[in-house]
């Protein structure tokens, strides 16, 4: 048993990203098949073992290993082994380890899979999403920190996208923190900031647009903080480029036109292809 998790372990930690990827999928089938038949003491064992080896992969201080980490929960969910409350709760308490942390590529992979573990049958998926939407706000809202609100923008995007029925009732506070990262220095915060919002803006559209004709509501909304990004740099402001934040209205209004428009959206992945 030992043996099989070692060599898991080892090809997930590997710096070879071809080894790392198929390594994951190699674990993921055997989580499914093999998995499943094991008998329940040695799946115990199994978990006890591999849970072990994903915690130090988590606090290792290489990023290869932390990816691993996630990359390790991703497919021991993948299955319908991991049901217990108690399994998924350390699961994602690990995970958030991670958010935020300096490595970009271990902040998606880690937002991806928290929220995943979300929806698990035998999860907290209405307390789980509570706790993280309100810390990606708190995060937009607080002193600016690089990687805090890159993490926001992430988290902000998969739980949209992954949970529009619980997000809905959150679009209101959405609107108003948003607009925070997509005026942020960082190109890739203001992008990150751009994909979450074109989360939302299908989830209202997909929400209110069958039923009543709200959505200009927040076309309205978005186009109109956007344009503030025009005006003068606010004192509080200082420092941050005005190049930045007419950037940042122009991927506002990009995800305006995507969203409301879907000839404009065909010609953009046209574009884009």
């Amino acid at each position: 048993m030992s043996n099989s998790v070692q060599q898991f372990v080892n090809g997930l930690k590997s710096r070879n990203k071809d080894t790392q990827n198929k390594t994951a999928q190699e674990l993921s089938l055997y989580v499914k098949t093999e998995l499943r038949e094991m008998p329940y003491d040695d799946l115990v064992a199994f978990f006890e073992d591999f849970n072990h080896h994903i915690f130090e992969m988590l606090s290792s201080a290489d990023t290869n290993d932390k990816k691993g980490g996630v990359l390790a929960i991703n497919c021991l969910i993948s299955g319908d082994v991991v049901n217990t409350t108690t399994q998924i709760s350390r699961y994602s308490n690990n995970l958030r380890q991670l958010l935020p942390s300096s490595d970009i590529c271990v902040m998606e992979l880690a937002a991806k899979v928290l929220v995943k573990l979300a929806l698990l049958p035998g999860s907290k998926g209405a307390e789980s999403f509570e706790f993280d939407i309100k810390r990606a706000f708190e995060w937009l809202t607080e002193e600016r920190t690089e990687p805090k609100r890159h993490a926001a923008v992430l988290i902000l995007r998969e739980l949209a996208v992954a949970m529009p029925t619980f997000f809905y009732q959150q679009v209101g506070s959405f609107f108003d923190h948003i607009m925070v990262a997509i005026k942020d220095p960082k190109p890739m915060i203001r992008e990150g900031a751009g994909q979450a919002l074109r989360a939302v803006l299908i989830v209202t559209s997909q929400r209110e647009g069958t039923k009543q004709n709200n959505n200009p509501q927040w076309y309205n909304h978005c186009y109109d903080s956007a344009m503030e990004c025009f005006n003068e740099v606010p004192t509080r402001e200082k420092g941050f480029s005005r190049d930045d934040r007419i950037h940042g209205a122009m991927i506002v209004f990009n995800e305006i036109l995507r969203s409301s428009n879907s000839a404009w959206e065909k010609k953009y992945i046209q574009l884009e292809s």
